[in-house]
């Protein structure tokens, strides 16, 4: 739809969406398929293995008016590293001076502070700038409905005329992708939403969730600093949701998964998630074994 209506692509004839460098895998992939070019951004510094919010923020401001820009609305995936409020701020004020849209791609509302009010906070103040934005949002991680993939799809429009005529466009899409989507998980977040009680039992339930991986976080940093790895480990507890760049080399992670089996990717992430009690003290001993090899 973006391909088709959005008003500077039209002109230009060249749809390009601007993607952090470090971003989901599949980002790419489903741009391109659409036929829309992705360009990327500076995001992640792995010297400090932390946010580059300097180099983000000025090469927004030098990309052209009305760029269209992808943004994760928190708990990045894959790197852990979200901008503070004030950060979002002052993106915020760029994209409103520069004209830009905001595509905001939220798949983990909750799973960083543990609040989803919390971690759309940044969403919010966008929209409250009255910053033109896309919002794409998935149910799966915060249901735990995976295999059902319920998601929303909201766009900010400035007067209800806009409004109504992007309904029927989206209309039409729906009815050319899937003619009749199936509606089972639909109807479950319909049933928890529409309870005070159940909501408030979800709400918990994914406070509950994310507690924990901060509890592997903390838990796997301590680990490393008790075998005296090389190396400060505090950015693996500043980061957040089920995902952490950890900071490890190609070669580490090679080293890491042929000698003690623990799988990382090539970029050094690795899932939270997959942490337990049973393996954080192995993996803990493995990477710092790994590292204390290749110093």
């Amino acid at each position: 739809m973006l391909k088709t209506h959005y008003g500077p692509w039209k002109e230009s004839g060249s749809p390009e969406i601007f993607l952090p460098g470090d971003s989901w895998l599949n980002h790419p992939f489903v741009f391109a398929s659409a036929g829309i070019k992705t360009s990327l951004l500076p995001y992640f510094s792995s010297k400090t293995n932390t946010f580059d919010f300097e180099s983000f923020s000025e090469a927004i401001k030098s990309l052209p008016a009305q760029s269209v820009i992808l943004l994760q609305s928190g708990a990045q995936n894959p790197t852990g590293c979200d901008p503070s409020l004030d950060q979002w701020r002052e993106l915020a004020s760029i994209f409103s001076q520069r004209g830009h849209l905001a595509f905001f791609d939220a798949a983990y509302p909750g799973f960083a502070s543990g609040d989803i009010d919390t971690d759309l906070q940044g969403v919010r103040l966008f929209a409250e700038e009255e910053i033109p934005l896309v919002f794409v949002s998935t149910y799966g991680k915060s249901f735990g409905l995976y295999s059902e993939r319920v998601g929303i799809l909201s766009i900010l429009v400035p007067n209800e005329e806009v409004g109504k005529n992007l309904e029927t466009q989206l209309r039409l899409l729906a009815r050319a992708e899937s003619g009749a989507p199936p509606d089972f998980g639909s109807k479950i977040i319909e049933t928890v939403l529409s309870d005070e009680v159940l909501e408030r039992q979800w709400r918990q339930e994914l406070r509950d969730m994310a507690n924990q991986l901060k509890h592997r976080r903390i838990a796997l940093r301590e680990g490393l600093e008790i075998l005296e790895t090389p190396g400060d480990w505090r950015h693996i507890t500043d980061q957040s949701g089920m995902f952490s760049y950890v900071g490890l080399s190609v070669e580490q992670v090679t080293l890491l998964r042929n000698k003690y089996h623990v799988y990382l990717q090539d970029s050094g992430r690795i899932s939270i998630a997959g942490l337990n009690n049973f393996n954080i003290d192995y993996t803990a001993r493995s990477i710092s074994a790994v590292i204390k090899a290749t110093v």
